[in-house]
């Protein structure tokens, strides 16, 4: 009988031990649980792309026209880098230093709108007129790798965010900038 009390006793306490902990957390605090890509590299890239941009003297005009294409995600990671390029346009945005304009996104709500006002839906005085869209002068993309390394008992893994800025009208690539990190995880007495 003592000893299915201690054993249920134990059980107790290792299920005990299980249970899920929930904290509200600061979004913009450090966080490193893995090697994997956490808010904390996308909150590191966005600021060091952010703070490149708007300190670069490479624009043609007081506050030049730019639109966001695409980040190829070339990792071993599913990273969404639309969420990537989302906080970096969106400080942009903030900084009042750029006329951001939609880019693949924005632009298939905007043909759905004059879609919509050209069916014959929308009083015509109120209608949008046709051909009146800015023209991006400069257009961003980049790519996000990594290069992985283990040996032993340490895993690394290495990543790299280059992004560029290119003359719509010359082709001339006129800023590029990389953010780098890297994260080591090594292994405990119970494995990774």
């Amino acid at each position: 009988m003592i000893i299915r009390t201690l054993i249920f006793a134990g059980l107790i306490a290792v299920t005990g031990g299980c249970s899920n902990k929930v904290t509200l957390e600061d979004p913009e605090g450090i966080e490193v649980l893995s090697t994997n890509f956490s808010p904390t590299e996308l909150q590191a890239i966005a600021q060091t792309m952010t703070e490149s941009f708007t300190a670069s003297n490479a624009w043609g005009t007081d506050k030049p026209r730019i639109v966001f294409g695409g980040v190829a995600n070339r990792t071993n990671q599913h990273i969404d880098t639309v969420n990537i390029t989302d906080t970096i346009r969106t400080a942009l945005i903030q900084s009042q230093k750029f006329t951001v304009l939609a880019g693949e996104q924005g632009l298939s709500e905007i043909q759905g709108e004059l879609d919509y006002q050209g069916a014959g839906s929308v009083d015509l005085a109120s209608a949008v007129e046709l051909g009146r869209q800015l023209g991006a002068e400069y257009v961003f993309y980049g790519r996000f790798t990594t290069i992985m390394s283990a040996g032993g008992d340490v895993e690394s893994i290495y990543y790299k965010f280059t992004f560029n800025a290119v003359n719509t009208q010359t082709r001339q690539i006129v800023w590029a900038d990389e953010h780098q990190m890297r994260k080591r995880q090594e292994k405990t007495l119970f494995g990774w």
